[in-house]
């Protein structure tokens, strides 16, 4: 990976370049760990349903608010 950083007249940082591929790749690892945070956060709420400690919508309710 080849960046650049940038910086101001003072030696401060202010930006960094990255390579588009570079970019993408980044993107993609950051969406998929996203997605792994929301499935394991929606597996604690059907846990916490089951247990009877919250009462989950059903998906008709979330279609009529969205």
């Amino acid at each position: 990976m080849s960046i650049q950083v940038v910086t101001n007249e003072k030696g401060k940082k202010t930006a960094v370049l990255v390579p588009i591929a570079d970019w993408e790749e980044i993107q993609k690892r950051l969406n998929t760990e996203l997605l792994f945070d929301e499935f394991a956060s929606s597996i604690k709420d059907i846990k916490k349903d089951i247990d009877g400690n919250i009462k989950l919508k059903n998906a008709k309710d979330l279609i009529r608010e969205h």
